[in-house]
């Protein structure tokens, strides 16, 4: 049985998922892992074909979703479609570095209080992204997502929230990380019962952040270990031009469901 289990959700992401799992073959582990694919009902044909030819040469285990069940439900079916004890959700755009998964697994295994571990993520052209966040109040997410983040008073208090401040070159403890790479012992991830699969996309990877904290384990950045991001960055353009983007509707409802499902929650 795999030591651990790599789970990556697809939609629609055309060559992504053939440069993420030929990265993550370059591995370099004393242990064996599986890569799990959770398809969520794609309809471009390069990354069907590739994920499906995979799977029939064993390189991966391909779950077909007949709808979008979003990030979150995605995730969830492949954590149930899965067998490892450690299991690692990473975003399709990403590509591994050889020692990642065992750097990765040597820290989890050697810090029993650790219920996430967040690996250092860098753009294509080498610059660190900002991948941790301090616990953020409604305002914040809406002055980093409009206009309202260029205005001076404010830009103070989105630095703050991004973590402008921190030094991405320690591990240290954090109070959220952003989903794109994430490693946790299985029996963390259940039980807490894994991702709220309410969010359909945005927030849920700061909401299982939140709940890992809450039953009492660390969630610790660990820059050691690195995952190149082919990410796009979502709050660019003017803002009424974000209104008429259905990618910034999802992320206000996911926002709505975050902050009324913790209202009850201080800032720490």
């Amino acid at each position: 049985m795999p030591k651990v289990s790599i789970i990556t959700v697809n939609f629609n992401h055309k060559y992504f998922p053939k440069l993420q799992v030929e990265a993550i073959e370059k591995s370099k582990c004393s242990f064996d892992f599986e890569i799990v694919y959770v398809d969520n009902a794609s309809t471009d044909p390069i990354s069907v074909g590739f994920l499906e030819q995979a799977d029939r040469d064993g390189r991966l285990k391909l779950v077909k979703s007949q709808k979008n069940l979003g990030f979150a439900g995605g995730n969830n079916l492949g954590v149930k479609n899965s067998t490892g004890d450690i299991l690692f959700i990473l975003n399709p755009d990403t590509a591994v570095y050889p020692d990642t998964l065992q750097k990765m697994v040597d820290y989890l295994e050697a810090h029993p209080k650790t219920g996430m571990l967040g690996p250092q993520l860098v753009y294509s052209d080498g610059t660190i992204q900002e991948s941790c966040r301090r616990d953020m109040g409604i305002m914040d997410l809406a002055i980093k997502r409009t206009f309202l983040r260029h205005i001076p008073g404010f830009r103070g208090r989105v630095a703050k929230y991004l973590m402008s401040d921190f030094d991405h070159g320690k591990t240290q403890q954090v109070e959220l990380l952003t989903g794109a790479a994430m490693m946790m012992p299985r029996a963390v991830f259940e039980q807490v019962g894994g991702f709220d699969d309410r969010y359909f996309l945005f927030m849920e990877d700061f909401d299982l952040c939140k709940e890992v904290r809450k039953a009492g384990y660390q969630i610790v950045y660990y820059p050691e270990a690195k995952v190149e991001h082919y990410h796009k960055r979502l709050s660019g353009g003017n803002f009424f031009t974000m209104l008429m983007k259905r990618v910034f509707w999802l992320h206000v409802q996911s926002a709505s469901k975050y902050f009324w499902k913790w209202r009850g929650e201080r800032k720490n």
